[in-house]
Order: C-alpha cells, then structure tokens, then sequence
C-alpha cells in the first residue's frame, strides 16, 4: 500500500478520536525498516574465569539465535508556517517481530520542532549530535552482532536521561534539546544540550550540581570527500560511583573520515578519546581510545561487501589498582591501573544481495579478540566470554525498507 495512503488512513484515525482537522492538512508519512539475523553465536573457550585470579573458566555453550538490528517503524510529518517557519516531527517505534519485550510508542528517536532559515530546532528522545556525526561513517547498526556499541563507545544508550547507562558515548537521549545550524558549501553542524528532569527529586541540601550533557558535531563534505567532528561532555555522570554524582566532567572527542574512491566504493574510518574524570570517590580517572577503518564496496550489480575492523586500545588512568589487584570496570572497559591488556579487536564482515531496492538478503561474520583483562560481547544476542576468550557470530540476515 502506498506510504502515503496508509498515512492518511493513520490520520483519520486519529481524527476519529478528536485531533485537530490541521492535522489533515500535515506532509505527514510512514516508514520503516525490518533488520534481523539469524546464526550462531560461540562465547569462547574457558579462558580466564576473573580479571583478578589465573583460574580458568567454565566454557560458554555454543546456541543459535535471532536479533533485531534497530528495526523500526515511524511517523513524520512537517506543515508550512507562516513566516518562512515549518513545523515538523518525528516518532519512531521499535518493530520487533520476534516476540520481544514491547516498547512504548515514539521510544526510539521521536521529536517536535521548528525550521526556517535559521536552521532546526527540536526537543525529544534523540540521538545525540557525536553520535548522528559517527554514523555517517560506519556502515554498520551499532547493535545486534554486527555492532560495535559496547567496543567503540562503551556500551549503547537507548532512550536513556542524564546519569543512565552513564559509561556509554553511543546515546540517544531522552529530554533532548537540538539545534542544527543551516547547511553551507557542505558544511553541517548540530549542538544539543539535556535538561536536568531527573533532578526533581533534589532538594536544597543537596551538595552535588544537577547532571547535564552536551554534545555537537560538525560535518564537511566536499565531492568525493567527508570529515567529522564530534564532542560530547558528560556533567556529574560519575560512570564508577553508581550516579553518585560526585562531580567532575567525562568527555569524548571524535574524529571521522571517509572517501569515495569510486561510484562503487567507499572507505571510511572513525577514532575516539574517552576519558572519565573523578569517577570515584578518590577522584580516580580512566581513558581510552578507540579506533575503526570500514569499507563499503558495491561488487558489481545487486552484489554487496561491507567490511570493518575495529579497536579498542587498553585503558590507562589510576582508576583500578593494577593488574590482577583491584581491577575496577567503567560499562564494559576494565581499568586496572593502565598495567595494560585491556583492550579488545573486532572484525566484522558481511556480504549482501539486493533482491530489490528496499530487500537485502545476506551472510555475516563477526569476531571480537579480547586482551588478557577484557571480556566484551560480540554484541547485542551474545554473552560476556571468559577474560582473554574469543567470540564470534556466523548468520545470515534479512532487510526490508518500506
């Protein structure tokens, strides 16, 4: 059926329980994707059982599973103002069609705002501004198997306020306020700041300031040729302390580029510095860097390679008394004094054939390597192996866009 009648069929739907009679006169419209794999998962041998002790493991069994990439369904709709303005919004919704946990209507990226010459502005649950800049490079989702969340920015934060999942650089937000400036000669940028909702509870004895975040990024695309930008500050978020709000700042800088060697061919990559600050009571500090080269690469026809390798370096910093003494975990990175052996390396690779120009039918492949400390998840479907263990995927998957 076509988008747009079934938009209008949505609409008169709500207009049958009361809305405006302005909303027929909305571009409003439905889209979405389906993305699931289907393979099997092995969490590794029986490596180390702790990052402390020698002791080896118990070995992770071996299990088939199917994942949701990200699959979504989504109204938007935009009405011309007077005053060169327009007014528009988003509201995504998670489509999961195995079965899982339901989510709340408009709980993925969803907002209202206002555009004109100025640019946009807009408030919501939306990807934060480092984020959006990072996906313009990396070709992959950043969950499910294939992902790199918890690898690249310590963990992935769906729908999350201030102090939440605190550890994670990958976030969209909720109580998000966006301005994206206009595009000129190529050059994009956006700046968003958080309000501070959960501070309700507070009271005036409170000792601690309210925790914010801050994030922008800044685009350049020039023919052939895009570079990035993105800064993100985490105010109070206190990733060790359990939100104890301590005070002190976390923050990321990133750094992407990318290139279209040919009309079939494209090759990127995106670098992070993530440090933590005052993430304890002893005002112990961690960072990291974090590394990914991708390439896009049109075979020939409806045949489809993508291809990543990434790294995440080991960690240094005072938080975490050494190796095998005290070692101390920030989200998914272990910190242990900087005595090294903390980092991780993923390679993920999948092949595709478009059947059509909205359905990808495909094999994948992925393998994390993790360092003596570290244990991370191949992703999104898979365990946490043993420290120093391997964990791989091999499936298939299955797109659709309507």
């Amino acid at each position: 059926m076509n988008k747009k009648l079934i938009a209008l069929a949505v609409g008169s739907a709500i207009g049958a329980f009361g809305a405006s009679a302005a909303f027929a006169q909305s571009n409003v419209t439905l889209s979405g994707s389906l993305n699931f794999n289907y393979g099997m998962f092995d969490n590794g041998g029986a490596g180390f059982a702790t990052a402390t002790t020698n002791a080896a493991g118990v070995s992770k069994i071996k299990y088939d599973g199917i994942n949701n990439q990200e699959s979504q369904w989504a109204i938007a709709g935009e009405e011309k103002l007077d005053g060169g303005m327009t007014a528009f919004f988003l509201c995504s919704t998670s489509m999961d069609i195995t079965g899982g946990t339901a989510a709340n209507m408009c709980a993925r990226n969803s907002y209202i705002g206002l555009k004109g010459g100025f640019g946009s502005i807009n408030m919501g649950n939306y990807d934060a501004p480092a984020k959006r800049m990072s996906a313009l490079y990396d070709p992959f989702p950043i969950s499910a198997a294939m992902g790199q969340g918890a690898q690249m920015w310590n963990a992935t934060a769906s729908n999350t306020v201030n102090g939440a999942t605190p550890a994670s650089f990958s976030r969209r937000q909720a109580n998000l306020v966006t301005y994206d400036m206009p595009s000129m000669n190529g050059l994009d940028a956006s700046f968003a700041f958080t309000s501070a909702n959960e501070s309700s509870a507070m009271t005036s004895a409170t000792t601690v300031t309210k925790p914010r975040m801050w994030s922008t990024m800044v685009n350049y695309t020039n023919g052939p040729l895009g570079l990035g930008l993105g800064y993100e500050n985490h105010h109070n978020y206190n990733p060790a302390a359990n939100a104890g709000y301590l005070g002190g700042n976390d923050t990321m800088v990133s750094l992407a580029a990318g290139y279209q060697v040919s009309s079939a061919l494209r090759l990127s990559g995106i670098w992070n510095s993530i440090k933590y600050d005052k993430v304890n009571a002893a005002g112990a500090d961690m960072s990291v860097k974090t590394w990914g080269l991708y390439a896009d690469w049109n075979v020939t026809g409806p045949y489809r390679v993508r291809a990543g390798y990434s790294v995440q370096a080991s960690t240094s910093g005072s938080f975490g008394a050494g190796a095998q003494a005290n070692t101390g975990t920030i989200g998914s990175w272990q910190g242990n004094g900087g005595a090294g052996q903390t980092g991780a390396q993923k390679i993920h690779l999948e092949g595709v054939q478009a059947l059509s120009k909205r359905t990808e039918l495909g094999l994948t492949y992925a393998q994390i390597s993790n360092d003596r400390y570290s244990n991370i998840t191949i992703g999104t479907g898979g365990a946490n192996p043993n420290f120093g263990e391997k964990s791989t995927f091999m499936g298939m998957l299955i797109r659709h866009k309507f």
